[in-house]
């Protein structure tokens, strides 16, 4: 792996993995989890995630990156920055001001037709990517990659977006998984993943 995966991957072990709290994840409430906004929120954590993002996509012929919800942004506006291409993201709710015609999930410059690729930050079950991905598809563009930065395998998240891919006829777009939980604990706790 790289040096700045491994970088990463102790930054991720040291401030964003949470022990004995109470987190509300889409499908239930955790005892631990991972608050990626301890990444997303610090420049040593933008500028990493958003290089290992790029490293991802640098080889797609895309015109934006985007996925669901806040705590991804600032890495996608690196990521995309470093490609020169745009962003989009998925609200958590419709967008309640602007054209009462036309409510928008979808904050973006994309058009139908264009290929994109999808970020999540922390999967548990998959809900949060899979309503970005139903909405990107309703939207008209077309996925060509999906990265996930941390697979908390917890809630079969990875294998829900794998059959969603798969339902969709989405065949010739990937699934990246950077990160995952075990991975992440050996470093917090100095084993080798």
């Amino acid at each position: 792996m790289s040096a700045v995966w491994e970088e990463l991957k102790t930054l991720i072990a040291e401030r964003a993995y949470k022990q004995e709290g109470h987190f509300r994840t889409p499908s239930k409430i955790v005892g631990d989890y991972f608050d990626f906004f301890q990444i997303s929120l610090k420049h040593q954590g933008i500028k990493l995630a958003g290089e290992l993002v790029y490293d991802e996509i640098k080889d797609f012929n895309i015109c934006a990156l985007g996925g669901p919800g806040h705590a991804i942004l600032s890495v996608l506006c690196r990521a995309a920055f470093l490609k020169e291409i745009g962003v989009f993201y998925i609200r958590d709710s419709m967008r309640k001001e602007g054209d009462i015609q036309n409510p928008k999930w979808l904050e973006s410059r994309i058009m139908a037709g264009d290929r994109v690729a999808l970020v999540g930050d922390v999967v548990s079950t998959g809900s949060q990517l899979i309503r970005a991905l139903e909405e990107v598809i309703q939207f008209g563009a077309y996925i060509v990659k999906i990265i996930i930065i941390i697979d908390s395998l917890d809630g079969n998240g990875v294998e829900n977006i794998m059959k969603f891919v798969t339902l969709n006829q989405m065949d010739n777009c990937p699934v990246k998984v950077i990160f995952t939980r075990d991975q992440i604990l050996g470093a917090a706790l100095g084993a080798a993943p």
